[in-house]
């Protein structure tokens, strides 16, 4: 039996806990395997994202890794995902605007709770009237369906981490430079508006407390020309962000536990799978990704004088790395 290939780049979603900015950021526990890859790594380059950027670090890190295009809000997510090929795809992915007298908001979709009967129920209404426009849609997942239609080739979408509690404009729902997709992409948000607003499942919904879905979220929108090989070598460890979801609502103390939980099982492992990668000679790559920048480390030469000048002028530790992104 073959041994696993060596994991040679790990990308961490989620590194920073999000904090109140005058919120000093706890000590992180003690991450041996972590601690030892950074005493033998340097920073190779960063990925900033400003207010403007579609695209999330991690969404930009991962996309660069896997050797997809890499334009902010040009990344072909939905076809790389589904394997489909030759043809213009996006994720649809039912959520919940909210409604103010001068704006409009998208509420983090964490908080839906959406279950495969209301999905497909959402879907078999909302069909038609995509199929009419020449989008066609199937089923996957409950918060996630996969649309295909020419309309989604040139599209730029938003990642919904980046679009969550900001106001939605009409740039940032449908920006195309094809000004009869836009169109057609507004008209069709505000016919599904009208089409949810009655409907049972969103009844059922608002009986039982829960948000209704009142709108679809456009996201990994674009094209593969070819297959793209999946990379066993490349991992993105998605367990701080899992934690982070999970402990909505609960304090900061209870939250930070969370946390450091998650930092502690990952360097167990994933953390213990790179180290040894980077003691076997491989050249291993550690991106940690903030909410507004993604860092790259990179081996540092190891001759003899660099080890030396390394004892006396040791890395910095992770907490201090975390900090700017």
């Amino acid at each position: 039996m073959s041994s696993p290939e060596p994991l040679r780049h790990l990308i961490i979603p989620g590194a920073l806990l999000p904090l109140p900015d005058d919120q000093p950021h706890p000590a992180l526990p003690p991450l041996p395997h972590l601690d030892a890859l950074l005493r033998r790594m340097k920073p190779a380059g960063a990925i900033v994202c400003d207010d403007e950027t579609p695209s999330d670090p991690a969404e930009l890190a991962t996309a660069r890794a896997l050797g997809l295009p890499s334009e902010p809000g040009r990344i072909p997510w939905a076809a790389l995902e589904t394997g489909t090929i030759g043809t213009p795809c996006a994720w649809l992915m039912p959520c919940h605007w909210q409604l103010g007298m001068d704006h409009v908001l998208l509420t983090d979709p964490v908080h839906l709770q959406l279950g495969e009967d209301q999905s497909r129920a959402l879907l078999s209404t909302a069909e038609p009237l995509l199929r009419e426009d020449g989008i066609a849609t199937r089923y996957l997942m409950p918060n996630a369906w996969l649309a295909q239609g020419e309309v989604f080739r040139a599209l730029s979408t938003w990642s919904m981490t980046r679009a969550t509690g900001r106001r939605l404009t009409p740039a940032l729902l449908a920006s195309t430079p094809v000004e009869k997709d836009a169109a057609l992409l507004r008209r069709l948000q505000s016919e599904l508006q009208m089409l949810f607003y009655t409907h049972p499942v969103n009844e059922a919904r608002e009986s039982a407390g829960q948000l209704p879905i009142n709108a679809l979220w456009i996201k990994g929108a674009g094209v593969l020309d070819e297959p793209h090989p999946p990379r066993a070598d490349v991992l993105v460890e998605s367990r701080l962000v899992l934690a982070e979801q999970a402990q909505t609502g609960a304090t900061l103390e209870q939250a930070t536990a969370a946390h450091h939980e998650a930092w502690k099982a990952l360097d167990a492992d994933t953390g213990a799978r790179l180290l040894a990668a980077l003691q076997a000679g491989q050249d291993v790559r550690l991106t940690l990704c903030g909410p507004r920048q993604a860092l790259e480390l990179a081996p540092a030469p190891q001759s003899w004088a660099s080890r030396i000048s390394s004892f006396f002028s040791p890395p910095p530790p992770l907490g201090e790395l975390l900090k700017p992104l």
